[in-house]
């Protein structure tokens, strides 16, 4: 069993330091009554890390990073936003392809979202984009309380 809100909040720890350096807050809404959830926690915070890396690297001059966690519908929610420049709605459906990127050769691989959207999948869950091209992007896992 995973405990989704130790896990965001281990994560967040991990990130402190390129968080402060980089002058980004982070804002976390962690639900109270969010059950563990059936999974391999190493899995689901390699999901969490591939989410909140890409948004640090959308807010190179700073920004605000936020965290939530709720339960809806026998799914737990956890939603990572940034305030970067966004997801424009021409790539979103892009964005999970393996070696899809908008970055310079030397930022990434595009890599990240496609592990964590294979993960989220064999996990029997979902990852929605959100969030509007200038006001940051917001990416939602939701992942199913129930081994089904």
């Amino acid at each position: 069993r995973v405990a989704v809100n130790r896990l965001a909040a281990d994560v967040l720890t991990f990130f402190e330091a390129r968080l402060r350096e980089r002058s980004i807050a982070v804002a976390t809404e962690l639900g109270e009554a969010v059950p563990d959830i059936p999974g391999d926690e190493s899995q689901v915070r390699q999901v969490l890390i591939n989410l909140v890396l890409n948004a640090v690297q959308a807010m190179p001059a700073g920004g605000r990073l936020s965290i939530a966690t709720g339960c809806r519908g026998g799914e737990v929610l956890i939603r990572v936003a940034d305030t970067g420049p966004g997801i424009p709605a021409e790539i979103r459906e892009k964005i999970f392809l393996p070696f899809f990127t908008t970055k310079d050769v030397d930022q990434g691989t595009g890599l990240g979202l496609s592990v964590a959207h294979g993960i989220v999948k064999a996990h029997r869950g979902r990852i929605t984009v959100g969030g509007r091209p200038g006001e940051g992007a917001e990416l939602t896992v939701a992942l199913p309380v129930r081994q089904l």
